[in-house]
């Protein structure tokens, strides 16, 4: 068992310091023990996002199944998120595999593999995310496993955690770095960063002053919300897509608040990966989301300045008319009022609008509206 230990601490230093690749941590364990499969994952519960994976002497299709699906369907999450790190167990001993007998995990995923039996251990990263080592094995090889393995993973524990500690600082060194360099030369308008799950990181001090007025947009429990729920829904969906690497139906949003018209603007930041940063493929750093938020300035919008939407689209003067009231912040009904006409009159008129200029929301149309002022 020291050998073994020894063999994987060493493994660990390599990896973490960009000498090895942690891909080999779990094949030292598992080459250790015959007939198991060793296992290193970094799972995020709170966001239900896998980090990483490596497992080792387990067909690909059952890597494959566990990245796609069973990760996300594992009956002993709920187990590992109550744990403090660098907790060790023993399946058996703490959650015998009997009682998620009739889980799919274990019948579709752990039972045809043989491995049901497990010791473990659990390192916290940060937010919400877990990096577990783990070595599964056959139940009939529980009793001298059991106690090996344990034995095994109590001796690189300090590694481990050595290790993780330093990851933590290295990514909080190149998510700062991503931060502080997409607010440079911001201070035009209001510039912040945000997390996907709407963690605000930094902001300029234009974006601050909008945060303390909580007009267009505010700031509850370090999280940032758009002022007009419409919009802070497709915020929110657009920011959840983005921090994932994928594209939202629009990069933009118009924002109508009490006091005026905004359009708020994301771009995803490039992620930074420094020179000699093995522990960063183990703790990758957040894809971060750069918000740009602008005022539009209505006062200068009289109709005459929407005279292109008659050109574009055919609008007629009494559609451009009431483009106008709906540009300065006012409800159909209050445009209805303004203009002298019913409130179904004016549904109708936004309907035309609607079709004519090709949109379904009045969100868009405000969106294309800014573009024309």
């Amino acid at each position: 068992m020291a050998a073994i230990s020894a063999e994987i601490a060493a493994a660990i230093d390599a990896a973490a310091f960009g000498s090895g690749q942690w891909d080999t941590v779990p094949g030292v364990l598992s080459k250790a023990f015959p007939g198991s499969w060793g296992g290193l994952y970094n799972m995020n519960f709170m966001q239900d996002r896998l980090n990483f994976l490596s497992f080792h002497n387990m067909e690909p299709a059952f890597v494959q199944s566990f990245a796609e699906h069973f990760a996300f369907v594992n009956p002993y999450a709920a187990y590992w998120m109550s744990l403090k790190s660098t907790t060790i167990a023993a399946s058996e001993q703490v959650f015998p595999v009997q009682a998620i007998a009739h889980s799919e995990f274990y019948n579709d995923w752990l039972l045809p593999q043989d491995t049901e039996a497990a010791v473990g251990m659990k390192v916290v990263g940060d937010r919400g995310e877990a990096v577990h080592f783990l070595l599964h094995f056959p139940l009939s090889k529980g009793a001298v496993y059991d106690r090996a393995g344990l034995e095994v993973l109590r001796r690189v524990r300090g590694s481990f955690e050595r290790s993780i500690g330093l990851g933590r600082l290295m990514r909080e060194e190149a998510e700062g770095a991503v931060t502080a360099s997409a607010l440079v030369e911001r201070g035009r308008c209001a510039a912040f960063v945000t997390e996907g799950n709407r963690h605000v990181r930094e902001a300029n001090l234009l974006a601050e002053f909008l945060f303390s007025s909580g007009d267009a947009i505010s700031v509850r429990n370090g999280r940032c919300f758009l002022g007009n729920k419409e919009a802070d829904d497709r915020f929110g969906s657009a920011l959840a897509l983005i921090s994932k690497g994928l594209s939202p139906d629009g990069p933009s949003i118009p924002l109508l608040s009490a006091n005026g018209a905004w359009e708020v603007v994301m771009a995803a930041l490039p992620v930074s990966r420094p020179a000699h940063s093995g522990l960063l493929s183990l703790l990758p750093p957040e894809r971060m989301v750069l918000v740009l938020v602008s005022e539009i300035n209505s006062n200068g919008a009289a109709a005459s300045e929407f005279s292109a939407l008659s050109h574009l689209f055919g609008l007629t003067p009494a559609e451009i008319l009431f483009c106008k009231r709906l540009f300065l912040g006012e409800s159909v009904a209050d445009a209805a009022e303004q203009l002298g006409i019913t409130v179904e009159t004016a549904r109708t008129r936004l309907k035309a609008i609607f079709q004519k200029t090709g949109i379904s929301r009045q969100g868009q149309l405000m969106l294309l509206l800014s573009r024309l002022r």
